[in-house]
């Protein structure tokens, strides 16, 4: 072997081989890199709830003049909403149930301005709450109708129309003293409740009543034709998952587009990884055929020595040994290179995600070893396959 190396690597250039060496490396590390800010940044999307929306989405049909002339309807159908339920996203879905009865309310108080207004009411099982107190329940004993605004609602309040109005500011813990009396109007009958208000939510966006009490009064006091539901909420398995904003838009639902950002970042992020792959894959695709045209070029130069060996009595696979041994050094030498630079990337990364408070890990995962090998592997096999095709005609 040793004599067979002497022979065939004399008065070689190898310079074309280190810029193939260089090629492949940078390859290499962009992809491993990619892969392993890939990883990172989808689980800090994962773990870290500050940078998510809770897992509760609302979704709602967009509002167009079909449905205004009554050509279309706003609703959801039950067989929309088994196909929402089966949508792999999908853990949980409820519509929300609103009243079918006209219903107001005043207030009758010294320690806030007297008002009046038509309004409406809406529920949803109570597991959907986001505010937890004791007397969110109801019977026909009960006292009180318990009612939950939506923060928004507050804050409008309190920082636009108070101000504009001349009235007094109202913090939370007042809104419980305010006196207030629901007036349920059925066809038939028409009873006043009291009313209360018993906290804030940040997740729904609506009036709240319990669930219980709506389904009882539409019971008692309903009478208008009950049309389909024009809100469900979906609890979904993986609010990260870019296929739930990909399904709404298709369905031409609408949503809040900010309870799907993670989404959207999820799929910024995929797109940031397929671009790094495309140009990886582009590089390490020229690295390999420098590394095919240079092998070439040394075996072409070498015919006749090749020729000469051969009649000799070497096997055209003997012959094909040295370019063999040779590639196998120069990607052993790409691999250990590569993954040397990227682990150095990953504990800069590191560096930076602790300043930012991003639990990006130092370590590189097994993935990223698995690639790396699996490239080697097809990068050999195809390289060792084209020499001994090269050889083998030169011996033939």
């Amino acid at each position: 072997m040793k004599y067979l190396f002497k022979i065939l690597w004399q008065d070689q250039s190898r310079s074309h081989l280190l810029w193939a060496v260089l090629g492949t490396i940078a390859g290499f590390v962009l992809l491993l890199s990619g892969i392993h800010f890939y990883e990172n940044m989808k689980n800090v999307l994962s773990t870290n709830k500050d940078l998510l929306d809770p897992e509760y989405i609302i979704i709602n049909k967009r509002v167009n003049i079909s449905q205004t002339l009554g050509l279309g309807s706003a609703g959801f159908s039950e067989k929309e909403i088994r196909e929402i339920e089966e949508q792999p996203f999908s853990n949980k879905v409820d519509p929300f149930i609103s009243n079918e009865f006209p219903i107001s309310a005043f207030t009758q108080s010294k320690q806030f301005p007297n008002f009046y207004t038509e309004l409406f009411f809406e529920a949803v099982p109570d597991e959907y709450i986001d505010v937890k107190s004791d007397q969110w329940n109801w019977s026909e004993k009960k006292e009180f109708i318990p009612v939950i605004l939506p923060q928004d609602y507050l804050n409008l309040y309190n920082f636009g129309f108070s101000q504009s109005q001349g009235l007094p500011q109202i913090p939370k813990e007042m809104i419980g003293l305010l006196q207030f009396q629901v007036i349920l109007k059925g066809k038939d009958e028409k009873r006043t409740y009291p009313g209360k208000i018993i906290g804030f939510s940040n997740r729904i966006n609506s009036i709240l009543v319990p669930y219980d009490f709506l389904t009882w009064a539409n019971d008692k006091f309903g009478y208008m034709e009950q049309e389909d539901p024009s809100r469900i909420i979906l609890v979904s398995n993986d609010p990260t998952d870019p296929a739930i904003i990909k399904f709404i838009e298709d369905k031409g639902y609408d949503t809040i587009r900010e309870k799907l950002k993670s989404s959207r970042l999820n799929i910024i992020l995929k797109f940031v990884l397929s671009f790094l792959v495309a140009v990886a894959a582009i590089i390490i695709g020229l690295a390999f055929l420098i590394f095919l045209l240079s092998l070439q070029l040394m075996i072409s130069r070498s015919a006749e020595k090749i020729r000469r060996l051969n009649k000799l009595g070497y096997h055209h696979r003997e012959i094909s040994h040295p370019y063999i041994i040779v590639l196998f050094g120069l990607l052993m030498i790409v691999t250990l290179f590569s993954i040397g630079i990227t682990s150095l990337i990953a504990t800069k990364l590191s560096g930076a995600g602790m300043e930012w408070s991003l639990p990006i890990e130092e370590h590189l995962s097994a993935n990223i070893y698995l690639v790396s090998t699996g490239l080697v592997m097809i990068l050999f096999a195809l390289n060792t396959f084209a020499i001994s095709l090269s050889t083998r005609k030169l011996c033939s």
